[in-house]
């Protein structure tokens, strides 16, 4: 990384993904929180083979793109390199990985 004595950091949050620890969150599903801002957040998330999640509803937009893996989402199969954005204000009815997954997500902070 460069020199922050030259530059002004405040409202800016840096992370090396490789030194957050992966916490677990549900079942076959861990996280790593790697920055927040202005009550969104940016995450990795790892989901097992074969998880199954429940449905939700989204009250703020969610935009998620795969690294690894195979999901499929509102019945669309993807795989490494897909990536999706989600309205304010649907339901995410499906969301699956026969082979477990690894993905990166923008969201509303929780809480």
């Amino acid at each position: 990384m460069s020199d922050t004595d030259t530059h002004d950091t405040t409202g800016w949050t840096f992370t090396d993904g490789d030194t957050v620890d992966w916490n677990p969150v549900g079942d076959k599903v861990d996280m790593k929180m790697l920055a927040a801002a202005d009550g969104k957040v940016i995450a990795l998330f790892r989901f097992g083979a074969g998880y199954v999640g429940g449905t939700h509803h989204h009250e703020e937009p969610e935009f998620s793109y795969v690294l690894e893996g195979d999901l499929v989402s509102q019945g669309v199969a993807m795989s490494a390199g897909h990536a999706y954005g989600v309205q304010a204000g649907t339901d995410h009815t499906e969301f699956r990985s026969e082979g477990g997954c690894t993905l990166v997500s923008v969201f509303k902070a929780p809480g």
